[in-house]
């Protein structure tokens, strides 16, 4: 058993130490009710400690994100930024494929992932499209109408001010490719929670009900 709790320790280091010793000890208090002192026991009756593993950093992950996004509901913060979403999603992924009754709605989730991923690119790529053009011709429009002020001021003014509106729509453009970009990642990443939470076996009980 010793091993096995050795071995899942090793893959918890993403976590706090307190949060590791939670981990650990919730795993060791329930071998021991059941009387399991062999790796292999350990293993029959939890899974290997790489699934384990994987399963808890998901939960701590779900965990701080989903009490981030009860703080901004009730307080002027942040909600959980875009890193956090993306990796809270990853590590929802592994461990679903940790669980082979889960690998057929990893597969699902995987194309929504995919599917939203060549989105996000095609926005992406749409959006600094059209603000090096944006840039490009804002800039042009404001050197030409700075020049001819001094020889023709109405059109020079007009230029200028062309210039101008262009580079600021270039601006708003940046702005809404890169909010749509954060919704999309924030949708996904709440579609992977409640995959994760309808799906996913939960941790075995230990005895007296405490799960």
């Amino acid at each position: 058993m010793d091993e096995y709790i050795q071995a899942l320790q090793r893959l918890l280091m993403q976590l706090t130490t307190a949060e590791q010793q939670d981990v650990v000890e919730y795993y060791r208090e329930y071998l021991q009710d059941a009387g399991i002192t062999s790796y292999q026991g350990a293993v029959d009756a939890l899974g290997t400690p790489q699934s384990v593993a994987r399963k808890a950093l998901a939960d701590y992950s779900i965990k701080m994100n989903t009490q981030a996004d009860q703080k901004s509901a009730t307080a002027a913060q942040e909600r959980p930024g875009t890193k956090a979403n993306v990796r809270m999603i990853w590590l929802i992924v592994l461990a679903l494929l940790s669980t082979p009754v889960t690998i057929p709605i990893v597969l699902v989730l995987g194309a929504l992932i995919v599917a939203v991923g060549a989105v996000i690119f095609g926005i992406v790529a749409a959006g600094f499209g059209l603000l090096f053009a944006g840039l490009a011709s804002g800039v042009v429009s404001v050197v030409v109408g700075i020049m001819m002020l001094f020889t023709a001021p109405a059109t020079g003014a007009f230029y200028l001010g062309l210039g101008l509106v262009v580079l600021g729509a270039s601006w708003l453009i940046t702005e809404g490719v890169v909010w749509c970009g954060i919704q999309l990642i924030r949708w996904l990443a709440n579609l992977s929670r409640w995959v994760y939470n309808r799906w996913m076996p939960k941790h075995p009980k230990k005895r007296g009900g405490q799960s």
